[in-house]
């Protein structure tokens, strides 16, 4: 078994050629004196071998640099195995100011997030009202020595939520000097300009190491009307037959034809006038793309040399960090007016008040037949609804590591994590509120007519949340030669730990009453601990055959227990060869908000399949109704928490080799992982388009429509995905012109099915979503003195529209239904000037290529955002000096 001298090892993990592949051991040199094993994640064990059963990717430091990425979340979501991800786009999302990925089609809450190995907190607001996951936007950039992808489930080693894979981020620990460095960026089109400053301090002894990294952040708005030149200022947009204004301007809905204002009357009241006669609005010209942001974060770093065979280390990390976003001004819909003979009597909620049908409301329903009718308001006039979100985080990690004898060590530690954030938001008003300014005086007041300053004054209301989420953690471990075997020594690893969680969050008294127009709060709070013993051994039964098998048991306060075995085995023919092989279980808890949370009441879009039938129409329809229950319908969720769910159960598996020489790498992997019991609530629109299954989740109005849907947590669907991952890299020495290094790396999707539950269709992605199934990122890379110079591309696959499923039976061809592939190209130049300063240029995007836009999708902005970036070229100057 081949090994590296730790210069080499350094050098592998830092260069450019580990861009998405780390070195195979053989490149090292047998006749090294001084061997290092290290921990790859994946493993437990330390070991000399960089490559081995599971497949890690590497980021080094310098490949995020020269690649361009601002920032981590920038880096991660740039990889391949990476099928979405969660980011500063999703600004009507629960959690718009956090940042996450996800691996394999596995959901952010299945990929686990490590930092030096040791679980972080989880963020207090939950992804979609439900899902917890793991915040990756608070990091300093400099303090990063590597990022680690596990591209494999790692139930065995590291516990729960490790379905899709495993990101280790590993700080730098040795730091000496002191580093400004600071960065200005812009966009070639103007919006989303950001500033970066950060400050790294290290100091060493012939005993220990302090590091302390420093990032201070901002970046300002980019608004949808910043981008006019892809076609994001507005809502009805040429490339999508299917975008439309918003019907929610100013109207009374339940009358056989438009009702309401006229065009001029329209116009003159803030709102655009439709062709069918309705007055509707332009959202997006009150939108952001992304929202502004500061953030403040420290990372210190710390080991010392307490004796001989005893070592102190640890780290806290501190940070701090707002953003604000916009969007458009509250639609309104909530208030109902029943005409019987000469009586109106409008309701809302608990409240009812009548008034004279030919003199209510400004005479609004004096020529209404008896009925049911309601009020559509785009309330303008309350300005955007605006949020700010405020979070700090708070971690500290401690530990000694020690040594029992020449061939045991050991190491303890205890990890704490506290993360809180505040959200306070502007731009509502109350049900109630709203309800006494319309039915005010003798005759109440047309929703028809202006608001006044006034008005908006008396009825404005701002909503509040405060999350706070924390995680203590011990473990202790052991690691070392157990006995050896005629092919060599078995290696083992094993300990014990225990952790404990905590949550709450809570909102005002009226979002948790769901009084407040447009929007809705979840609240609700939690403890669990648990407790886990581990266990992983090594035997090599010939020179060249190794098997890893691993055995971990988790137990939870709040479902029970868990057992996750593992066995990999590493084959090695020759120096070059590396045949791999790897098979798992895999679970995961259940989120806590999905066990302990109050309800959560939001908003949403459907398309109402029974009530579409019930108008004679078709699902996708492009006929503008006043009232669109085949294409716009906008209903009231509600989703609650389940005490009783259990754990989410399967398997992982990969095979795959990799070939190295000293000029090239290549490595293909054939992979697999299958969840079931996977908690669910069901998508609100297949409780729509299956309403006979759901009937029981959907409560209708008067006319048959849908009014709101109800889900609660359930142990539901199964997922099961199969891909291949391939990655490759060649070097060229040019000797006087320097080194020119290339790598590409690529995931293949071959399989994404599950099932919501056991009586539903089989959901087959690829056919029916907008997955992607093939995505490449390749880096060009030229080396020479004191200059380098790197050319990024990163590639996603034609896939499907979103909403490919509900149009695919119209007579269109499957390319018109498609969205079509996308590249983006980054061009970064450095240059060492001394020895202590150096200046970076650098273009993102440098061809201005702005998202592809999907045919079938009604919605702006008409792409998923978690799969572009809307801002265009984007130019950047970054300046380092070291003292």
């Amino acid at each position: 078994m081949s090994k590296l001298k730790l210069s080499a090892l350094h050098l592998a993990i830092g260069s450019t050629l580990l861009s998405g592949l780390a070195f195979n051991a053989s490149a090292a040199d047998d006749s090294a004196e001084e061997v290092e094993r290290i921990e790859i994640t994946g493993s437990r064990i330390k070991r000399t071998d960089i490559e081995n059963a599971v497949p890690v990717t590497v980021i080094s430091a310098d490949d995020m640099v020269r690649q361009g990425f601002t920032n981590v979340q920038d880096a991660l979501a740039s990889l391949s195995s990476v099928t979405g991800a969660t980011n500063q786009q999703s600004i009507h999302g629960f959690t718009p100011a956090a940042s996450s990925i996800s691996l394999r089609n596995a959901g952010a809450n299945r990929t686990l997030t490590l930092i030096n190995g040791k679980r972080l907190n989880q963020y207090p607001k939950p992804q979609n009202g439900t899902d917890n996951f793991v915040d990756t936007a608070n990091l300093p950039m400099d303090a990063i020595s590597r990022i680690e992808i596990l591209n494999s489930g790692g139930g065995a080693i590291y516990g729960a939520d490790a379905v899709g894979g495993v990101v280790n981020i590993i700080l730098k620990d040795n730091f000496e000097g002191v580093s400004i460095r600071a960065r200005h960026g812009d966009t070639t089109e103007g919006g989303g300009a950001n500033n970066k400053i950060s400050m790294s301090f290290g100091a060493s002894s012939d005993k220990g190491n302090v590091s302390t990294f420093l990032e201070y952040t901002d970046s300002e708005t980019l608004k949808a009307t910043d981008r006019e030149n892809f076609g994001l200022h507005t809502d009805k947009v040429p490339y999508s037959e299917h975008s439309s204004y918003s019907s929610y301007g100013a109207r009374i809905g339940g009358f056989a034809t438009a009702d309401g204002l006229n065009e001029s009357e329209c116009t003159a009241g803030g709102f655009f006038y439709r062709p069918n006669g309705v007055c509707g609005f332009d959202r997006s010209k009150w939108r952001d793309l992304s929202p502004e942001q500061k953030r403040v974060s420290a990372i210190t770093t710390f080991n010392y040399e307490l004796s001989d065979d005893l070592r102190f280390s640890g780290r806290v990390d501190i940070s701090e960090s707002s953003s604000i976003r916009d969007i458009e001004p509250m639609g309104i819909d909530s208030y109902d007016v029943n005409v019987a003979g000469d009586v109106l009597t409008m309701t809302a909620g608990d409240n009812s008040a009548s008034f004279n049908k030919a003199t209510g409301f400004g005479g609004d329903f004096k020529n209404a037949e008896d009925g049911d009718y309601w009020y559509v308001r785009r309330a303008w006039e309350f300005g955007n609804r605006h949020q700010t979100n405020e979070g700090r985080n708070f971690f500290i990690s401690a530990g000694l590591e020690g040594e029992f004898s020449d061939s045991i060590t050991w190491d303890a530690s205890m990890n704490f994590g506290r993360t809180r954030v505040e959200v306070f938001s502007r731009g509502y008003a109350t049900v109630d509120g709203m309800f006494k300014y319309l039915t005010q005086g003798e005759n109440g007041v047309s929703m028809l007519a202006p608001f006044s300053d006034e008005m908006v004054e008396a009825t404005a209301y701002g909503t509040y949340e405060i999350a706070n989420a924390s995680r203590i953690n011990y473990q202790f471990n052991l690691a070392g030669d157990a006995f050896e075997l005629p092919a060599g020594m078995v290696s083992f690893a094993t300990g014990v730990e225990w952790s404990k969680q905590t949550y709450d969050t809570d909102t005002d008294a009226e979002s948790k009453k769901g009084a407040i127009l447009t929007t809705g709060g979840s609240s609700g709070a939690g403890a669990r601990d648990n407790w886990a013993i581990y266990s992983e051994m090594i035997f090599p039964v010939l020179d060249t055959l190794n098997v890893n098998a691993a055995l971990r048991y988790d137990d939870y306060s709040d479902f029970g227990g868990e057992l996750t075995p593992q066995v990999s085995v590493e084959y090695r023919p020759m120096d070059e060869l590396l045949v791999r092989g790897v098979v798992g279980q895999v679970f995961r808890a259940p989120d806590m908000h999905r066990v302990y949370g109050d309800a959560t009441r939001g908003s949403n879009q459907v398309i109402d399949f029974k009530g579409c039938a019930q108008i004679g129409g078709t699902p996708g329809d492009k006929i503008d109704r006043i009232i669109d229950p085949c294409n716009e319908l906008h209903i009231d969720t509600v989703t609650g928490a389940n005490k009783d769910l259990k754990a989410e159960t399967g398997y992982t598996a990969n095979v795959g080799f990799v070939y190295s020489t000293d000029d090239y790498n290549v490595s293909v992997d054939l992979w697999k992982w299958k969840l079931d019991d996977m908690v669910n609530d069901i998508d609100v629109e297949k409780v729509a388009e299956y309403y006979e299954l759901y009937g029981d989740m959907i409560t209708r109005d008067t006319n048959g429509f849908v009014d709101t849907i109800t889900a609660t947590a359930q142990n539901l669907s199964y997922q099961e995905v199969a891909g291949i991952d391939f990655n490759g890299t060649y070097t060229w020495n040019f000797d006087n012109l320097g080194d020119l290094s290339y790598n590409l790396q690529g995931a293949y999707i071959l399989q994404s099915e599950g099932q919501v539950d056991a009586t539903s269709p089989i959901d087959k992605d690829l056919e029916d979503t907008n997955l992607v199934r093939l995505r490449m990122t390749s880096a060009l890379t030229w080396s020479l003195d004191d200059l380098t110079t790197t050319l990024f591309a990163k590639y996603i696959g034609r896939h499907h529209g979103t909403s490919y499923k509900t149009h695919k039976t119209d007579e269109k061809s499957e390319s018109e239904l498609e969205v079509a592939s996308h590249i983006t190209w980054n061009l970064t130049t450095g240059y060492n000037i001394t020895d202590d300063a150096s200046v970076r240029l650098g273009v993102v995007n440098m061809f201005d290529k702005g998202p592809n836009f999907d045919p079938t999708h009604t919605s702006w902005p008409h792409y998923p955002r978690g799969y572009y970036d809307p801002a265009g070229r984007k130019v950047f100057i970054e300046a380092e000096y070291k003292f």
